[in-house]
């Protein structure tokens, strides 16, 4: 029991950096969130993506392979939805920072940090490799033994690691933020916009060449 137990924390461990440490769309946006809008609003995004993280490891580790073939199928519709949400966030946070080019300090916090946090469940939520990633090792942990400790143990070992990971790039921004110079601070982040647009426009463009070899 306590070799499944260290087995199984050990496993969620690499599965949570697995699917966090990778710096896409969703990285980029969180480092941002860190570099404008300080650590606070920052940790409840990463809390989020670490949210997302955990319930679609719990999923895939109750169900195994079941719904591979369905989320596979639509693959193509949730990359489009979600490079669609990216493109208009980072537009939207590059449309902020031109406007504030002609204010003074740029504000700090200015979104809720329950809006954040619900920014980045959804965010993560529709990227369907997320879930994929975790039905591979899910079923993989499932059909280890038919003690229910080691699949719990899992999937808690993967939300603590991803949110440990999230936490640690909310705070690198965070930190870049707070030295940088207001000036800085929005060229900064008016780059971290583009590339967010262009990280989407990525994103947009897999889902629709998906959409296109299901037609």
């Amino acid at each position: 029991m306590v070799n499944e137990i260290w087995l199984s924390a050990a496993a969620g461990a690499v599965a949570g950096l697995g699917v966090a440490m990778p710096l896409g769309a969703i990285a980029a946006l969180l480092l941002r969130e860190g570099l404008v809008n300080g650590f606070r609003v920052a940790a409840a995004a990463a809390a989020g993506v670490a949210t997302a993280d955990l319930l679609y490891c719990a999923m895939a580790t109750a169900t195994g392979a079941l719904f591979a073939r369905t989320i596979q199928d639509h693959r193509g519709a949730f990359l489009t939805a979600s490079g669609v949400l990216i493109v208009a966030i980072g537009a939207l946070q590059l449309r902020r920072g031109l406007k504030e080019r002609t204010g003074g300090d740029p504000q700090v916090e200015r979104i809720p940090a329950g809006l954040a946090y619900l920014r980045f469940v959804a965010l993560t939520g529709l990227n369907p490799m997320t879930l994929i990633y975790f039905i591979a090792l899910g079923g993989a942990v499932d059909s280890r033994g038919s003690s229910w400790v080691g699949p719990v143990v899992f999937v808690a070992s993967v939300g603590l690691t991803s949110l440990a990971w999230q936490l640690l790039l909310a705070m690198t921004g965070s930190v870049f933020g707070r030295a940088a110079g207001p000036g800085l601070m929005r060229i900064i982040g008016g780059v971290a916009s583009l590339l967010i647009i262009a990280l989407g426009g990525i994103v947009l463009v897999s889902g629709m060449e998906a959409l296109g070899s299901f037609s």
